[in-house]
């Protein structure tokens, strides 16, 4: 289809000083194709600074919390690709329809039930915005301790530095976001290459002061390492850091906001996966050999200290910390700020704030959520928690929309997708229950399974059987569109005029 054919809906002119960095389009305005210019070497780049992030470190690390680095290697090397492949083709439908992330669920839920993803979309821009903030801020107390001598993060006294280091990481953050799309592409390509070098001073820093056999050699407890949050315990097996890791993947849910840009479908499909998956499976190794390394020489397991950025400051290189965490944080929620500023667009589509605006809000609005953690016990559960949450989230939410597109649609969205009210995809006023019943009784299953029998979630993931219910039950109750898709489109858009 053609997106350059559609009409959005009207929104006040932007100033033309902005046209240097380029206009923004909001969640019901189609990219066209003149603006669509990440080629898949930029797609690449883009996604391999923004996977380089603490909160990948620390999953890693958490990783090795199992069985040890055979465990972590087997989620970084295997199954962690696996679970990008269906990822990946959101930024395939993202690219062949010119619409962002929050437009994408649009057809599946109609027009107005897109609220719902869109409000959860919110959550988890905002959310792992202030997760990445927190991280990274951790890793600049230990850069200020180094430099200046106040105390790093868990010392006594460490709540005045990481609040200023929270500060600091969310003004930057949201400078380089406000500035847009063609802004951040440049960004990434520099977060990239500094990436790369920064990487190879890290190798080489781990080579000549960690024993590659001592950390293979290590494991943990045999009764298992285990965490808990309130009255949940969790036990870290296998199969729940499977879990984990889809829900860590599924949701970078602005992949949609960034292959819309993308000059072809295999650019937005191809470059972030293979940025993604370069970024992850490195960063991921990195948080689980620093855990190790100080497993094996202080006796303890703490994946929050296991970040390159301490670990380098206490190999005595601490400026190289200093730009891995501003990078690495930076550019990250850069894009989770852009995705929550599309999520309000589309929530209020007639909104007269334009997406620059949103964004700064949605940068102010981190700070307070970053400094939570300084309040909460236990970082290391609250972390695996959040990322049950989104779990049980993402697995029958993105589900739902492949399903939607490439089974029950025959690979193709109209136009009508862009719309604020009416057309193909309007059901009943705008709702489809189906789907909306499909993410509730999807999310009620897994947090079901994985709560109400924790001892089967220790050997089984749930997120495979609750992807495939969710598979075909909409599958199913969405039978007769895929059977009749241009007599049902013509029958609905009749329905909507009526209504209307």
């Amino acid at each position: 289809m053609s997106a350059d054919a559609t009409t959005a809906v009207e929104r006040p002119e932007r100033a033309p000083s902005l046209g240097l960095i380029g206009h923004e389009y909001a969640a019901l305005d189609p990219v066209p194709a003149k603006a669509r210019i990440f080629g898949l070497a930029d797609q690449a780049a883009f996604w391999f600074a923004a996977t380089c992030l603490p909160a990948a470190w620390f999953y890693g690390a958490l990783m090795a919390g199992a069985t040890g680095l055979p465990g972590a290697l087997f989620l970084i090397l295997v199954v962690s690709p696996l679970s990008l492949v269906p990822w990946a083709f959101l930024g395939w439908i993202a690219a062949r329809t010119g619409a962002c992330s929050t437009a994408l669920v649009r057809p599946a839920f109609g027009l107005r039930g897109s609220a719902v993803p869109s409000v959860l979309y919110l959550v988890f821009g905002l959310g792992w915005a202030a997760v990445n903030v927190f991280l990274g801020a951790i890793g600049l107390s230990f850069v200020f301790a180094g430099w200046l001598g106040t105390p790093a993060f868990l010392s006594a006294g460490y709540e005045g530095p990481m609040t200023v280091s929270i500060v600091a990481v969310a003004v930057l953050q949201g400078a380089v976001a406000v500035a847009g799309h063609r802004v951040l592409r440049l960004v990434q390509w520099a977060a990239t290459l500094a990436l790369l070098a920064l990487g190879a001073v890290q190798l080489w820093l781990v080579v000549t002061h960690w024993d590659p056999a001592a950390l293979l050699a290590w494991r943990p407890p045999a009764a298992g390492l285990t965490t808990s949050i309130g009255p949940f315990t969790y036990t870290i097996t296998i199969a729940l850091l499977v879990d984990l890791l889809i829900a860590y993947n599924w949701t970078w849910e602005f992949i949609g906001d960034f292959s819309r840009f993308a000059r072809s479908a295999a650019a937005g499909t191809a470059g972030p996966f293979a940025g993604a998956n370069a970024a992850q499976t490195w960063w991921f190794t990195v948080g689980a050999l620093g855990v190790v390394y100080l497993a094996t020489t202080t006796g303890g397991f703490r994946p929050e200290a296991a970040d390159p950025s301490s670990l380098t400051v206490s190999l005595g290189l601490g400026w190289v910390a200093a730009s891995i965490i501003i990078a690495a944080t930076v550019g990250t929620n850069a894009g989770n700020l852009y995705a929550s500023a599309l999520a309000i667009t589309n929530l209020a589509p007639r909104i007269r704030l334009g997406v620059r605006p949103l964004i700064g809000l949605a940068s102010a609005a981190v700070v307070p959520l970053a400094l939570v953690p300084l309040v909460a016990a236990g970082f290391q559960a609250t972390y695996i928690f959040w990322l049950d949450v989104l779990g049980a989230i993402v697995v029958p939410l993105w589900v739902i929309v492949l399903v939607d597109f490439f089974w029950v649609r025959r690979g193709r969205y109209e136009p009508d997708l862009f719309r604020a009210e009416g057309g193909a995809y309007w059901y009943r006023r705008g709702w489809n229950p189906r789907a909306i019943g499909c993410l509730v009784g999807g999310t009620a299953l897994y947090w079901l399974l994985a709560y109400g029998f924790p001892d089967i979630r220790e050997i089984v993931p749930v997120a495979l059987p609750v992807g495939l219910g969710v598979a075909l039950a909409y599958g199913t109750l969405m039978r007769r569109e895929r059977a009749e898709p241009t007599i049902l489109r013509e029958r609905l858009v009749a329905t909507s005029r009526s209504e209307r």
